[in-house]
């Protein structure tokens, strides 16, 4: 092994140390309450060091986030490969979001904490290692569910009429927005009287969702 393989491999174990320690931080207290000395500390490293790996507390929730959209993506591959209509398998999808979030409390935390920092910080984000690794996971979650419609659509599952791309935008961009309710509505950001006590979950609402697009997409169904 040569001495630059050798380093590139110290400092993505090191990298991994630091991801480690701060999931394990935020799993216990979550993240708007951890700071960049306690991860520096939890890691065994001195703060200087840490800002080497990671700029900001930012781009480590981006990097915990990024991990766990690998996880999903991985489930997500093997939903697609399974037998079953378009329809069944976005359905699935649904639930398998739901289901991640539940098993994976620091996966929900770090978008809780991402959805807090504002647009300007996701800006300052972009350029870095991080948010273009992240992007490229995006952009891998859109391909899944691009094909499942196209799988829906091949299968008369779903109507022809639907165009793929807009389908999956507006599929990804509700599914989001379900999640964006749950944590205004948890922080007691949400205005609409009444709903901040309501017993109110993902769950319902992604199970509602599903029902409602497949109404949409297959209105035989």
């Amino acid at each position: 092994m040569s001495t630059t393989e050798r380093k590139k491999r110290e400092r993505e174990k090191r990298k991994q140390v630091i991801l480690n320690a701060t999931q394990r931080l935020i799993t216990e207290r979550g993240f708007e309450s951890v700071t960049m000395d306690e991860i520096a500390v939890a890691s065994e490293v001195s703060k200087g060091t840490l800002y080497l790996y990671f700029k900001s507390k930012s781009e480590i929730a981006l990097a915990l986030h990024g991990i766990g959209m690998q996880a999903m993506l991985k489930k997500l591959a093997e939903l697609i490969a399974a037998s079953g209509s378009g329809l069944e398998i976005i359905q699935k999808m649904g639930r398998l979001l739901v289901d991640f979030v539940r098993d994976n409390p620091p996966f929900f935390k770090c978008i809780v904490y991402l959805e807090s920092i504002g647009i300007e910080s996701y800006k300052q984000l972009k350029g870095t290692d991080t948010f273009e690794a992240l992007q490229t996971l995006d952009e891998s979650l859109f391909n899944y569910i691009r094909r499942a419609v196209q799988i829906g659509i091949q299968d008369g599952s779903i109507d022809a009429t639907y165009k793929p791309e807009l389908l999956t935008l507006q599929i990804m961009a509700t599914a989001r927005g379900l999640m964006q309710f749950i944590i205004f509505r948890d922080a007691g950001l949400f205005l609409v009287a009444g709903l901040e006590a309501a017993n109110i979950t993902l769950e319902h609402l992604m199970d509602d969702y599903s029902a409602l697009l497949v109404r949409a997409l297959n209105p035989k169904h």
